[in-house]
């Protein structure tokens, strides 16, 4: 992961199923929750209590 503003690329959530279909099953994540995975057979899935105070 990097601090560069242009590390991250916005995707409207109407293209997931075209551009990154395997996180269409981590969008129902309970708030709070971060996942990383990538497309390697990693996965990481956690709870980040500082989500919830933004």
């Amino acid at each position: 992961m990097s601090d560069a503003d242009d590390f991250f690329s916005p995707l409207h959530i109407e293209h997931i199923d075209s551009y990154l279909p395997e996180v269409a099953g981590y969008l129902d994540l309970p708030a709070g929750y971060r996942f990383q995975i990538d497309g390697n057979n990693f996965e990481d899935v956690w709870f980040d209590p500082e989500l919830l105070n933004a």
